[in-house]
């Protein structure tokens, strides 16, 4: 573990969720922390009681210039009761790709993961010891600063918070979804494919437009011109249009979810053939009605693989047949269960355990 890092144990314990009865995501005690310095380097690595990290100033460029960048990624309990951590080496490669585009400071992902941890190793109490029990990890990369005019940030926060998983929630829980007019995720040249807080700020009202008609998830068009499926809520999108598992391109207006480019990367370990291509809408619903469109799923670090059962579009809803996982669906979904418990070959690497040490480089 880094040198550079002081770890200060809570002295106030907070009460832990019992069975599925927290009422929402509930957050550990501890927290990882840290600051920029001169020349964006970063200062101050803490892991501590969560309520110690710093604020933000009423100036932030955070709050006037909206440059925060956010990513989660998740703590598994595997089956010999050890903590690992799935793919946190790809979350924040993804989470620097955000900070390039907002003009905030890289983090480096050797002290991110020494500082995760330690602040696992403190907090790892908080995750049940039934295998597949998992924590989130949220990072949190916001620019501070002093000066109302939008620009490069120098002066910037870093945190990761971790938490119990909302119960009411779980990941590959079937998922209905729609189309909402006159809204767009993300343009060409925009933030879609960042995990930018202007971006999920934007799919909010959306969001609850399509939670009054009875949907759990926006159905996602692209900007230009309404026709092609982006995403599927804040998760990607899979289809299996004539027996081929088919999957919207990454035109940097989807985002290149880490859990999407696991079941690519999968799919194609096992021989099976995946197409990365834009996907009409029109062609989906009109695969549904005459079957070559057979299933659908949706991917995300919260979401897993979950089987999508519905999509609704201008006041028409199509089901694909049953309402459980179809086939593909749930080959996919045990198969990244399996890595997550430890259950199964993990053959990429992917599961990084908290004993596990990562070199610093300077």
């Amino acid at each position: 573990m880094s040198n550079e890092l002081v770890v200060t144990p809570t002295t106030a314990p907070r009460p832990r969720p019992e069975g599925d009865a927290s009422g929402g995501a509930s957050l550990t005690d501890h927290a990882f922390f840290m600051r920029t310095g001169k020349r964006r380097t970063w200062q101050g690595l803490t892991v501590g009681d969560r309520d110690g990290i710093p604020a933000l100033r009423p100036t932030a460029g955070a709050v006037h210039g909206g440059q925060v960048v956010v990513d989660g990624f998740r703590a598994h309990r595997m089956t010999d009761g050890t903590i690992a951590v799935f793919r946190p080496d790809s979350h924040i490669k993804r989470l620097n790709n955000g900070a390039r585009r907002l003009a905030l400071p890289l983090v480096d992902f050797d002290r991110v993961w020494s500082s995760v941890r330690a602040l696992l190793e403190l907090d790892g109490g908080w995750l049940a010891e039934r295998p597949g029990a998992a924590l989130d990890l949220r990072a949190v990369l916001a620019a501070d600063g002093t000066s109302l005019t939008a620009g490069p940030a120098d002066d910037c926060l870093f945190y990761v918070l971790a938490a119990v998983p909302d119960p009411a929630r779980p990941a590959g829980r079937p998922i209905r979804a729609m189309t909402v007019d006159g809204y767009v995720r993300a343009w060409p040249g925009g933030t879609g494919d960042v995990q930018a807080a202007g971006t999920l700020a934007a799919g909010v009202v959306p969001g609850e437009i399509a939670a009054n008609y009875g949907y759990d998830r926006v159905l996602w068009l692209d900007g230009p011109q309404g026709r092609f499926v982006q995403q599927i809520g804040g998760a990607n999108a899979f289809f299996v249009i004539d027996g081929v598992l088919t999957t919207p391109l990454l035109d940097r207006s989807v985002l290149p979810g880490v859990t999407r480019d696991s079941v690519v990367k999968l799919a194609r370990d096992a021989g099976t053939k995946v197409v990365e291509r834009p996907v009409e809408l029109a062609e989906v619903l009109k695969g549904i009605a005459d079957g070559t469109v057979t299933e659908c799923f949706a991917t995300s670090t919260e979401t897993g693989v979950a089987p999508v059962t519905s999509l609704g579009h201008q006041g028409e809803e199509y089901r694909f047949a049953g309402e459980e996982a179809g086939p593909v669906t749930a080959r996919f979904r045990d198969l990244l269960d399996g890595i997550h418990r430890g259950g199964a070959v993990d053959r990429f690497g992917w599961m990084r355990r908290v004993t596990e040490v990562a070199p610093v480089h300077a």
